[in-house]
């Protein structure tokens, strides 16, 4: 079940569908990030085929939708929402040389289930990528089936040797995924597939592959020659062309009704005039931008370069902004009188811009009036108002700033003089980056300086440097020594989160965020301490400095955690993880009694200290144990609480043992046990299966507590019991670990099916990531050392491998959950579509960006729908209500007034509420800055421009033409000069 769209989603939507029906069919959606213009394309997909259906249902009543994504891990965020009624899309099979398969074969999947919507998943750096790389598995085993339907390979033995040709460097995942597609390909329904394939294939096999042999004659002549490493070779570049044969198949197959373009600006070689180069893109472009009667969305919070500073302009001699976005307009407007007319109209307010002080207001009214029609034509965008939600700190960092920082970089420079002497040609290190890391070279992989000092170290040129300044020293990590970071952002940031001295914040101990709305009251704990406490989204220039925060606030975590323990409490809690493994303590954690859980009722009990809620159960528990025979016994064993929890829900079962502290313990249980918590989450959203799911996420969870920082969190704050699992409940209790789950499961959505909120539930949990770095011990070698990531974590790589995808999947997801890591930290690129805002309000500019649009892109990461800072403001205001969707039902009753549904899903008017006694939560932008550097001037001028840079679009020389604007236009006439093209907005007001 989809989202219903809010209502300037849908206004959105219906301006799309207006704009289509107008004849123009291609659309710019161009929201602000983070409005949910995916939830637009949804519901234009669905209106499209509604209004449009006489023109985009084929013979067969099928209604084709290709979504083309920048990246992998956005369409594995988006492509549910899209697909009808929820339909899952394999994103394995996005490459554009299997979408020949996928396409028939969905056909015939949605034809037996009644449905007629097929949406397919193009990603460019598997998609598109043809000229170069064989391929994945996946991508040659469906070639391989495909070649075996031919006549040519009819018999076992031709097969053996088309395997062995396409089989590449993953024979174990050949094996099954060969196998699998052979099959497939076979199957009955598929004949229509097998018997236009087979034309195809024999189409272009025919074609010459050299001036005297066939591509089929080629292909044969490889699968009959001899292995040797020119084969090797053969094969590798044949099987570039076959994939490329494939993807053309693939598209003169597709005949897509509707195709939907996200992140758009990652696809501009898509719409260069110039196609004669032999690229992929071009190949997509030809195919689906030449048929005119296919209806074209494009989405993009930045679908051109928004401004080109005067340096970026001196710099290239090119003026990206102004180009880009010509381009588009061109792109846009199909029809020749269409582009004639908005160049014209463009040019005359361009002109009346920049001679403003010469135009009358009017005159100057009706020339904008013309330039914004025209774009309202081919475009729409929405933003929204960020007044009064954002609450800046700009940090000067002189209390963190050492005689180590400057000690760092002066022994980089002496490191690179000596690297020179010994006949390397290396230039200085920017200031930059001993300003943005501490031990550069432990963490400078990638970089060509560190490459080139790695290799003069080996001859010496380290002799005479103070290594600790570059260098992590092993023996001081180990031992948790390492207190001096030599860098003062770093130690900022540190004591940001975790309080310096005195002002600990206890940080380190949390396994989770503090739930927005606890269910009880109860004494102050480490929790309650940091009710506050927020996730932090850190972005740099840099690409070492995500991998170095990682690194170093996950150690300092660690240190402040198992360093205030003594040796003797340490091997406690080693034998703590030993006796957990070995008797699985902890499985009673992970063991729901349903009568059990039934005793507490959160609703009920809302608001309730929770030494009554205590006693209320423990009445209940008592009655229960009275008709039981056991014995009563002075020791508490996880076995004998086991058998209770299964006496409680079978009254056939054997109770032999009953603690003394039965009541005690059960008590705590129904309250805290995460079992317990997860079924009553279940339950409350209607899944029948809540029990078997509380017991399988609660597996999961339960995990955090069997591993070194676990252990030491939960004996840190809750050491009352000799039994660990006593420990732990009390733990989830103090964390109020059922109001934490309910919330989490109201963001995952609670119109989702409970299988899709188990599945997400589960991938909630990210395990300690290994980092090998260099260290004092291993600089100039071979080896690495490993540090464990896990408080804190860095994303994406850039890459589009399938690991590397999956890896970024997984941290993300584990990052819009409660959980750990708490810390995530990234350079900008490649994050444009990606949300992190369900437990983040805190971002860090640890190095600003070059531009204001940057910025924004940033910051639209976390400031999104229903992010923390919204349900934490949400919570306070409406303190005795207990479910969160009847919060905001409340909320948007109470506060929309004549706003749209941005409030109260994006945020509240602040200032026109009040809080009583509690001050509203915000977004922080949190920018550390070095006294007397350029980090202020350069921060000042960027939130200037960011204010005025929208009045420039399409300009030449923006930077110029906004000091020829400042101090001659009033704030009211900016207002007034600033384009609406947001539908909702201009069809209420």
């Amino acid at each position: 079940m989809k989202n219903k769209p809010l209502d300037f989603q849908a206004a959105t939507a219906e301006h799309v569908l207006e704009t289509y029906k107008k004849g123009q069919k291609r659309v710019l959606v161009a929201d602000e990030a983070g409005l949910g213009k995916t939830t637009v394309a949804s519901e234009v997909v669905r209106r499209v085929k509604g209004e449009l259906s006489k023109e985009v249902l084929d013979d067969d009543g099928m209604y084709c939708v290709v979504y083309v994504c920048c990246n992998l891990q956005i369409a594995q965020q988006n492509i549910d929402t899209l697909s009808d009624d929820g339909e899952k899309v394999d994103l394995s099979q996005s490459r554009l040389s299997m979408q020949h398969f996928v396409y028939y074969r969905k056909k015939v999947e949605l034809k037996a289930s009644g449905k007629d919507t097929l949406v397919l998943s193009l990603t460019p750096a598997t998609s598109f990528q043809m000229t170069w790389g064989t391929g994945s598995v996946s991508e040659r085993a469906l070639i391989y089936a495909c070649l075996s339907l031919l006549p040519a390979f009819n018999s076992q033995e031709k097969q053996n040797r088309l395997s062995d040709l396409l089989v590449g460097w993953a024979p174990k995942a050949w094996k099954w995924l060969s196998v699998h597609y052979y099959n497939e390909v076979r199957k009955p329904e598929l004949i229509e597939y097998r018997e236009t394939i087979v034309a195809a294939m024999t189409s272009k096999l025919s074609r010459m592959y050299s001036a005297d042999e066939t591509y089929m004659q080629r292909l044969l002549r490889l699968c009959d020659s001899r292995q040797d490493a020119q084969w090797q070779n053969d094969i590798y570049y044949f099987t570039i062309k076959l994939r490329k044969i494939f993807a053309e198949i693939s598209l003169e197959i597709l005949k897509p009704d509707l195709v939907i373009m996200d992140e758009f600006q990652k696809f501009s070689s898509l719409i260069d005039t110039d196609r004669s180069t032999e690229t992929e893109e071009n190949m997509i472009a030809r195919k689906f931008f030449a048929n005119k009667n296919t209806y074209i969305l494009l989405l993009s919070a930045t679908p051109y370069k928004p401004y080109t500073t005067l340096e970026e302009l001196n710099d290239s001699n090119n003026d990206e902004q102004y180009k880009d976005f010509h381009r588009l307009m061109d792109f846009l407007h199909i029809n020749d009188v269409n582009k004639i007319d908005f160049k014209a109209i463009w040019r005359d307010y361009s002109s009346a811009l920049k001679h403003i002080e010469k135009e009358t207001e009017e005159t100057i009214g009706l020339k904008h009036q013309s330039a914004e029609n025209m774009l309202y034509n081919v475009m729409g965008r929405t933003e929204r108002s960020n007044e009064g939600i954002i609450h800046e700190i700009l940090p000067p960092v002189y209390d963190f700033l050492s005689a180590g920082d400057i000690t760092s970089f002066i022994q980089m420079q002496h490191l690179i003089d000596n690297c020179r002497k010994f006949g390397k040609k290396v230039y200085s290190a920017p200031v930059d980056y001993t300003k943005s890391s501490a031990f550069q070279l432990s963490f400078m992989d990638n970089y060509k300086l560190k490459d080139t000092i790695a290799e003069a170290w080996k001859a010496g040129a380290g002799k005479g440097i103070r290594k600790d300044c570059l260098l992590l020293d092993r023996d001081k990590i180990e031992n948790y020594s390492l207190e001096d970071y030599r860098n003062a952002r770093l130690g900022f940031i540190m004591a940001t989160i975790f309080g310096k001295g005195k002002k600990s914040t206890g940080a380190e101990s949390l396994l989770w965020i503090p739930a927005s709305h606890p269910y009880y009251t109860q004494q102050p704990n480490v929790f309650t301490r940091n009710e506050s406490f927020s996730k932090y989204l850190i972005f740099s220039s840099w690409g070492m400095v995500p991998k170095m925060l990682a690194c170093m606030i996950s150690y300092e975590a660690e240190r402040r955690l198992l360093r205030r323990t003594n040796e003797s409490y340490r091997k406690e809690d080693f034998q703590i993880l030993k006796d957990s493994t070995k008797t699985k303590t902890l499985t009673i954690m992970h063991t729901v009694s349903t009568s059990l859980a039934d005793m507490y009722d959160p609703e009920d009990s809302f608001g309730k200290p929770l030494s009554d809620i205590r006693q209320q159960i423990k009445k209940k528990i008592r009655s229960k144990l009275n008709e039981f025979d056991g014995k009563t016994v002075s020791r508490v064993s996880s076995l004998d609480i086991y058998h209770l929890l299964t006496a409680l829900d079978n009254s056939d079962a054997e109770v032999r043992n009953i603690p003394k502290e039965a009541d005690e313990i059960l008590a705590s249980m129904a309250i805290g046990a995460p079992a317990m918590c997860l079924y009553r989450t279940f339950k409350r959203i209607g899944d029948l299966n809540a029990r078997q799911h509380a017991e399988e996420v609660a597996k999961e969870l339960t995990g955090i507590f069997n591993n070194r920082q676990g252990i030491a969190a939960v004996r840190s704050n809750c050491r009352a019991h000799s039994n660990y699992f006593r420990n732990v409940v009390d733990y989830c209790i103090q964390g109020n670990l059922q109001a934490v789950l309910d919330e989490f499961v109201h963001m995952i959505g609670e119109n989702k099916s409970p299988e899709t909120i188990v599945t997400r539930m589960k991938e909630s949990f990210a395990p300690a990531y290994p980092q090998p770095i260099n260290t004092i011990q291993t600089f100039g070698t071979d080896d690495k050392y490993s540090m464990r990531k896990h408080f804190a974590v860095d994303f994406g790589s850039g890459k589009q491998t399938e690991k590397d995808v999956n890896h970024a999947t997984n941290v993300r997801s584990a990052f819009n959950s409660p959980f750990r890591p708490f810390v995530l930290a990234s350079t900008s690129v490649g994050q444009e579509g990606l949300d992190f805002h369900w437990y983040c309000r805190k971002i860090v500019h640890w190095n600003l960006p070059s531009n204001p649009q940057n910025m924004e892109q940033r910051e639209g990461r976390i400031n999104r729908y229903k992010c923390l800072s919204v349900r934490r403001n949400i919570s306070r205001l409406y303190p005795d209500i207990f479910r969160w969707n009847e919060m905001f039902y409340k909320a948007s009753a109470e506060l929309k007034g004549n706003n749209s549904e941005m409030v109260p899903f994006w945020y509240l008017p602040l200032n026109d509420i009040h809080f009583k006694d509690i001050k509203a939560e915000k977004i922080e932008r949190i920018v550390p800055m070095y006294p007397m550097s350029e980090d202020e001037s350069r921060y000042g001028r960027l939130i200037k421009v960011l204010s005025l840079y929208r009045l420039t679009m399409g300009q030449p020389r923006q930077e110029e033409l906004l000091q020829i604007l400042d101090g001659k236009i009033s704030p009211e006439q900016i207002k007034r000069l600033l384009f609406d093209l947001c539908p909702f907005s201009r069809k209420h007001h």
